[in-house]
């Protein structure tokens, strides 16, 4: 048997990964969670996933049963089509779309396409990790781009893309989360994203649009997807089934021109992704639970995002901030300075509370008194409780600073 302690039996991608350290649904469960985008367990559709499971197999079980089509099977790719035109306003056809294993599988396919080792990709920071560990591992020089109120920062994009253009480098693509962006909560404004598409124009540069929250809107006018304002065909959207249906069914779609997505055929060597559960979300979609089940978890979510701002407001000491999200899972924290995240994080595991550090979500060492918060995974009366233990703990590290 090999050891792997010896890492010259590793490939270079597997020494940049490092070793897992992804969260753990079940033992989540025996704390307060606030780490990780899980959906609610109580939400989960266990009956109405049951009843669809059933009429599919009936339907048309021997091909639900079997190995299926690389791009997806063409029944759920219908109906993510007319979700897409009812939802988003996104016009596309068959030959735009891409199902796969998750979200995440479609921004790693992506990066296979396009990215070298040392190749530049440019991406909003603080960022999803999951995109973090993805551009790790691919090698990538990577700039970052940082968040406002109004979403990605165009004026430093700019920047970023004349400097690149003077040391006679292009950067790849640019990863952007236009709603409820994931750690921050913001939504980039309708300027900023019109301001985002002249500058991709100006500099030929491809995006990536990661649109997993879009469907949990509590507050604010929905606003028009980069892909509907785009007509030179540059950005490729993301979605997923894991928020709005359950996250363990693992079916993400990608919308893109079909040059992209001929492209991205050969590198999805999985025999199709999932045709079993595809079936069953198809039915799930088709049968019109899908709309309904939306309704219950934005009036589920809204609730908790309004009693984790209740409770923040409540609880945290001066000098704290955090964002207001209109939709999605989470708040962006920011203590003052004297809070380090080293300290805090196992300080609040050992009182029962799960949270996630701030350099989680960097590519550098930013964020050690910076967090984000889900609210999501959390009862309110958990809520309630685990808010009040990390204000408590925060006082305790400015109290010592300040003695």
């Amino acid at each position: 048997m090999v050891s792997l302690r010896n890492e010259s039996h590793l490939s270079d991608l597997a020494r940049r990964a490092g070793k897992a350290t992804l969260g753990n649904p079940r033992q989540s469960a025996e704390m307060i969670s606030f780490y990780a985008g899980f959906p609610d367990p109580g939400s989960l559709p266990i009956a109405d996933v049951i009843d669809s499971t059933r009429v599919a197999l009936e339907a048309d079980g021997e091909w639900a049963l079997q190995y299926g089509a690389s791009a997806g099977d063409e029944r759920i790719i219908e109906e993510l089509l007319k979700k897409l035109a009812r939802d988003q306003k996104i016009d596309a056809a068959p030959e735009n779309i891409l199902v796969t294993n998750g979200a995440s599988q479609a921004l790693s396919l992506i990066v296979d396409l396009l990215v070298e080792p040392g190749d530049t990709i440019i991406s909003e920071a603080p960022t999803w990790m999951g995109a973090v560990a993805n551009f790790n591992q691919a090698g990538a020089d990577v700039r970052t781009v940082s968040v406002d109120d109004d979403g990605t920062n165009t004026s430093e994009l700019r920047a970023i893309l004349e400097e690149l253009r003077s040391e006679g480098r292009r950067a790849k693509l640019l990863y952007v989360i236009p709603n409820f962006q994931n750690p921050m909560g913001v939504t980039m404004s309708l300027e900023r994203r019109h301001e985002l598409l002249a500058i991709a124009d100006e500099f030929d540069l491809p995006i990536i649009e990661d649109d997993a929250y879009f469907d949990l809107r509590y507050s604010g006018a929905a606003l028009p997807a980069l892909y509907t304002l785009d007509s030179s065909g540059r950005v490729m959207y993301m979605g997923t089934f894991s928020k709005i249906m359950a996250a363990g069914m693992r079916l993400g779609w990608l919308i893109a021109h079909e040059d992209v997505i001929s492209r991205l055929l050969p590198l999805k060597s999985d025999g199709g992704t999932s045709p079993f559960g595809s079936f069953v979300a198809t039915e799930f979609a088709a049968s019109g639970t899908l709309l309904e089940h939306v309704q219950e978890l934005r009036a589920l979510y809204h609730q908790r995002r309004d009693a984790m701002l209740a409770a923040l407001e409540r609880e945290m000491p001066d000098g704290t901030s955090w964002t207001t999200p209109d939709g999605g899972f989470f708040i962006w924290l920011r203590f003052p300075e004297a809070v380090e995240m080293a300290t805090l994080v196992p300080a609040c595991r050992a009182r029962g509370v799960e949270i996630s550090p701030g350099p989680i979500f960097y590519f550098d060492e930013r964020g050690s008194n910076e967090m984000r918060l889900s609210y999501s995974f959390a009862t309110e009366p958990q809520i309630d409780e685990g808010i009040a233990i990390l204000a408590a703990e925060a006082r305790k590290q400015l109290a010592t600073v300040g003695s």
